[in-house]
């Protein structure tokens, strides 16, 4: 079970407000908080139009899950197919949710 759950939804991926999630999201794996990411589809879609992010690369090294709907193609992401009834458990079983 995730602790903290960010929900990817931006429409404008590596903005100011997805590099702040994204930075949110280090921050708390790196003090040890079970932190997973959800990258939706149109989040996904989006990503795929532009060059690769090294933040997003990372974020498995720091610790944190990445997951997307076993729907999506993730690209190069490092990222979880989990099906909607996991994805819906995950969000309803997390301590804390912030959609981004």
């Amino acid at each position: 079970m995730a602790s903290q759950l960010y929900i990817a939804t931006a429409t404008a991926p590596l903005s100011d407000r997805f590099q702040e999630m994204l930075d949110m999201l280090m921050t708390g794996a790196a003090f040890g908080l079970p932190t997973t990411l959800w990258l939706t589809d149109g989040c996904l879609n989006a990503l795929a139009a532009l060059p690769a992010n090294d933040s997003l690369l990372q974020l498995p090294g720091f610790g944190v899950r990445c997951v997307i709907s076993d729907t999506a193609s993730p690209g190069t992401l490092p990222a979880e197919a989990l099906s909607a009834d996991t994805l819906r458990n995950l969000r309803k079983d997390c301590q804390q949710v912030l959609v981004f």
